[in-house]
């Protein structure tokens, strides 16, 4: 399944404002409702995808220091920690850094949980869609001033998220014994 294309969410996003679709990305650079139409997807995008999903999240993933013995943060991670039980680490000055120990430096390999951002039309089409209907209300709201113009509701988006979010849980080998996902872990410390 090709999915929607970053062309295709653009033009639902103008759609949605009244305005007409475009051929292609390239050619409509000077066209402002375009090129805010396409910086707003990005940001959406990001956004989303910061939230961590199955699809762009690798526990236990490898990481290993570089010549200078330090682990640089390239541009497509959004987050990435160790596993519990791992050292205490943070992201500064785009690098890792070993907050207990006071250093940059790395001497051995890290088992570590790294959240990616993939480009738009490298995302799951449920992720696609959710983005871009989020997006089109975004656009609206900011073009217009208020949704009420807007074609696509909270509802759309609400049942758009809630769409994404089924097809994520169906992708992961989770089970609602997993107190990290499910909540089932503050069940028990709940008080009544």
């Amino acid at each position: 399944m090709a999915g929607l294309s970053k062309l295709e969410a653009v033009n639902l996003m103008l759609s949605n404002v009244g305005e007409v679709p475009v051929s292609s990305l390239t050619g409509a650079a000077g066209d402002v409702y375009v090129s805010t139409a396409e910086t707003i997807l990005d940001e959406v995008s990001r956004a989303i995808q910061a939230q961590g999903w199955e699809f762009n999240t690798d526990k236990n993933y490898t990481v290993i220091p570089d010549i200078n013995d330090e682990v640089v943060i390239t541009s497509n991670i959004i987050t990435m920690d160790t596993m519990p039980g791992g050292l205490d680490v943070t992201v500064r000055q785009g690098k890792l850094y070993n907050k207990t120990d006071h250093t940059f430096l790395f001497t051995d390999n890290l088992t570590c949980e790294v959240l990616w951002e993939f480009d738009y039309e490298d995302l799951p089409q449920y992720v696609r869609h959710y983005i871009a209907v989020r997006a089109a209300r975004i656009l609206s709201n900011r073009l217009q001033g208020d949704v009420t113009g807007s074609q696509l509701t909270v509802d759309d988006e609400r049942e758009a998220k809630a769409t994404a979010h089924r097809h994520d849980m169906r992708n992961s080998d989770r089970t609602m014994f997993d107190s990290d996902h499910y909540g089932i872990g503050r069940l028990k410390t709940r008080r009544m």
